[in-house]
């Protein structure tokens, strides 16, 4: 199939027995990356195998065509991701490789439980975003991509941050479809938003809300249409999608896909229990994060993921109501179970948590396991999500940081005026 004159590489989708420059382009870009397509000079079976490697690594369905998705990743150049490629050389152990960059053995794509390698073996691995949520003084010494500030920040900005300005109603469909109803309220509440970041030195905006009304779904749109517009570059937009966002149908929502091509970054914010229960499971996490694939790139998607303690009180009757959860520091609740002497239980799913009863009210508490930051890891590695986003920093468990970085590398900042 002969290419037209003009056609650039991705005007098309190139699939087995293609020929033309666009192939050509094709193999450079393959060869670039550490694939072997021997003399091959069309799109052949080592086209198409290298293809479908390069889709299985970067979480694509692995079918061997270079179509939309594939091109939307290989062509741009501000990836939140970095794919990195190690070669094995004799005498190498998985164990040292691991600790040449810094992270685990879980971090290699496609070792799975295995600790051998071979002289020539392709290691996988990546650089993800890792972004934390501050509301008070940041440390300096956190492996962080970046941080996400409520509101405007108290003090002098350190190091690369996004602004998500502070309503107060991030999940009231009511007052959201206030900012939204006519026009002119669009208007003043995109100038609002675009106001919280200037004179910053920010790097982006963080739409704030986390639900959306059916019917003020094409409005919600538009917001977004305008503050993409008036954004200047490399400041960049992120969306918040998930339950109670609902996606486009005959009576309303939103077009997941339209947000997909003006957000940088899409936040899947992981809802935290109504009842008593672990703070994030892993068939949750995975079950939201295929709803929303076949709309959204999954190297765009942040998981959310909380860090904090919840501490549920049941009074009088309370028990079968689920009680009233309320967040605490990592050392704090655990400080606060031992002061009491709270007795370690399990649930019916397994899941443990301290119990103790004070003045006739009993007091559950749940602590975020250092564990539950390996389980989000394997989900953003096993989607190839953009990376994780921790809710909220200084109340985590200071194991988390051996944790995350032993799944991936935290990835620098990489935007451009692109």
């Amino acid at each position: 199939m002969a290419l037209l004159p003009g056609k650039k590489l991705g005007s098309r989708t190139l699939r087995f027995g293609h020929k033309g420059p666009d192939v050509a382009e094709l193999h450079a870009f393959l060869r670039l990356q550490g694939y072997d397509l021997g003399t091959e000079w069309d799109f052949g079976y080592l086209t198409k195998d290298a293809v479908r490697r390069w889709q299985r690594d970067h979480g694509l369905v692995a079918d061997g065509i270079a179509g939309k998705r594939f091109f939307a990743l290989a062509l741009k150049k501000n990836v939140p991701i970095q794919r990195r490629v190690h070669v094995v050389e004799p005498g190498e152990t998985l164990e040292q490789i691991a600790d040449l960059y810094e992270v685990g053995p879980e971090a290699f794509v496609g070792t799975g439980h295995k600790r051998t390698v071979y002289p020539g073996q392709r290691l996988i691995f990546f650089d993800r975003e890792i972004w934390g949520i501050c509301t008070s003084t940041l440390r300096g010494d956190l492996p962080l991509t970046g941080v996400v500030y409520q509101g405007r920040p108290l003090g002098s900005l350190q190091g690369p941050c996004v602004i998500r300005p502070d309503l107060g109603h991030d999940s009231d469909v009511v007052r959201i479809h206030h900012h939204l109803r006519t026009p002119w309220k669009r208007k003043q509440t995109a100038q609002s938003f675009l106001e919280s970041i200037e004179g910053q030195g920010c790097h982006g905006l963080y739409l704030p809300w986390r639900a959306v009304a059916p019917l003020d779904g094409r409005r919600y749109l538009k917001l977004l249409k305008l503050l993409r517009r008036r954004l200047k570059p490399p400041a960049m937009l992120w969306a918040e999608l998930g339950p109670e966002v609902p996606h486009w149908k005959l009576w309303g929502g939103v077009d997941y896909s339209y947000v997909n091509h003006l957000v940088d970054r899409v936040v899947l914010d992981v809802p935290p229990p109504l009842r008593p229960g672990p703070l994030f499971e892993r068939s949750r996490g995975e079950e939201l994060v295929d709803w929303l694939l076949p709309s959204i790139h999954s190297w765009k998607i942040l998981l959310k993921v909380p860090v904090y303690a919840l501490q549920w009180e049941f009074g009088p009757g309370d028990m079968e109501e689920g009680g009233t959860p309320s967040r605490l520091p990592y050392q704090t609740a655990l400080s606060k179970a031992f002061r009491h002497g709270a007795r370690l239980s399990q649930d019916k799913g397994g899941f443990s948590y301290y119990s103790y009863k004070q003045r006739g009210t009993e007091y559950h508490i749940r602590l975020p396991h250092h564990s539950l930051m390996a389980e989000t890891s394997a989900v953003a590695n096993r989607h190839n999500l953009a990376g994780l986003i921790l809710d909220e920093l200084g109340m985590e468990d200071p194991r988390i940081w051996q944790t995350l970085t032993s799944h991936f590398r935290p990835a620098s900042l990489n935007i451009s005026d692109e």
